[in-house]
């Protein structure tokens, strides 16, 4: 009886064990069979790839074997860089969307990427940034939709631009100041000055000296000239405003402003750095009148004994020199030489900016020692840069010359 209960248990043993030892052995054959399909059907895909790829219109251009080449051998081209037509499309949709409905976030981010997709498909992209700009109420996106127009110098919607002025927003305002200084938009001279008569000159506000720089770059900038020498004229008008004016003066070159601006340099009482710009408008806008004013604030300051006030008038001091040797004067070339060899590396900066206009064989000799020797660094890149500018001047009066200049020296380290 034990006898047959054992063998019965034996049977079962051993049932199961082959039962496991077959099924182990045919998945691991359905294993190996998958592995040998897998292969078979890549190499099927790469020889259908290599057979098709001529009618790619992707890869037409990017493998192209040129005459008698074994085709077997060629390398692939790179491909070319840029977008495709249909993704070029394709990303313009969804920015369109991105502006038109997403999160004031993504509307920004989606601007920034406007400034850098292509121009000639982004005419529809900047008329719609020109009308968010008109009609959207929110601060960050109007300040952005300005910077991006000006970023791109769109000219397809000035209006919406210019009247971004009269916004209530201070922020909005020095946003549009901006977009009209970058791009110059000669038609907002007149909303300027009307925006400028708005503000408080007392204050010393960025985006006041700021719209009068915009102003001074127009063509049609005299606009305000009237205006603004009056605030000149004012006592309480703040010292940046008044700097900013005689800086706009300049650049205009309005010469019924020269009284105003020869009153400004003769006045001790005046800021140093007003008189000075003052003084430098006198020279550009050739004011001939100027020149006995000019030359006496400058002996006043050659008298000066005081170390500090000699120090805090040096820059009124190069000033006057640079105005009298561009309304012809060069007499004051040697207080020139001298100011480029302070211990001050700010004075000797200005001064060799000053000589290199002048361009004569002492100031260019000078210029060139600056170069290799000055123990100011940023004095050294300077004279190097004035001397290169200098060659290429020379070279454009006089071509001839081209193979005759001697070459700069590098600035010692």
């Amino acid at each position: 009886m034990n006898l047959i209960v054992k063998f019965k248990n034996w049977r079962k043993l051993t049932k199961n064990s082959v039962i496991t030892f077959l099924t182990s052995v045919i998945l691991i054959s359905n294993l190996f069979f998958i592995a040998e399909i897998s292969a078979d059907n890549s190499s099927v895909v790469s020889t259908n790839e290599d057979s098709n790829s001529s009618e790619d219109p992707e890869r037409i251009g990017d493998v192209e074997p040129s005459a008698g080449e074994n085709p077997t051998s060629k390398k692939s081209k790179k491909p070319k860089k840029g977008l495709t037509e249909e993704q070029i499309a394709k990303k313009k949709e969804v920015l369109t969307k991105i502006l038109k409905f997403g999160s004031h976030k993504e509307r920004k981010e989606a601007m920034r990427e406007v400034t850098r997709f292509p121009k000639e498909h982004s005419e529809e992209l900047y008329k719609l940034i020109a009308e968010i700009l008109t009609n959207d109420s929110d601060i960050g996106i109007k300040i952005t939709s300005l910077r991006t127009l000006a970023e791109v110098n769109y000219r397809g919607d000035l209006p919406a631009i210019i009247n971004s002025l009269k916004h209530k927003s201070d922020d909005v305002k020095e946003a549009t100041v901006f977009a009209i200084q970058k791009m110059k938009v000669e038609e907002s001279a007149d909303e300027l000055l009307n925006f400028l008569k708005g503000q408080d000159f007392t204050k010393n506000q960025t985006i006041t000296s700021n719209a009068i720089a915009s102003l001074s770059d127009l063509e049609n900038g005299k606009v305000g000239s009237e205006f603004l020498e009056a605030k000149f004229r004012e006592k309480t008008t703040h010292t940046n405003n008044r700097a900013a004016i005689a800086l706009y003066f300049g650049k205009i070159k309005d010469i019924r402003a020269e009284n105003a601006l020869i009153d400004a340099t003769t006045d001790e009482n005046e800021d140093p750095m007003t008189r000075a710009y003052a003084i430098n408008s006198l020279g550009k806008m050739n004011s001939r009148k100027a020149v006995p004013s000019i030359r006496e604030v400058l002996e006043k300051i050659n008298e000066t004994r005081n170390k500090f006030d000699a120090k805090r008038l040096s820059n009124l001091k190069i000033y006057c020199i640079g105005a009298l040797i561009a309304l012809g004067d060069t007499e004051v070339m040697k207080d020139l030489m001298t100011y480029a060899k302070d211990d001050d590396p700010n004075v000797r900066l200005r001064a060799i900016k000053q000589l290199a206009e002048i361009g004569s064989k002492d100031a260019i000799e000078l210029i060139e020692y600056k170069s290799q020797r000055d123990p100011s660094r940023k004095v050294q890149i300077t004279a190097k840069k004035l001397l290169e500018d200098l060659k290429k001047k020379e070279i454009e009066e006089n071509p001839a010359n081209k193979n005759q200049m001697r070459p700069i020296t590098p600035a010692v380290p």
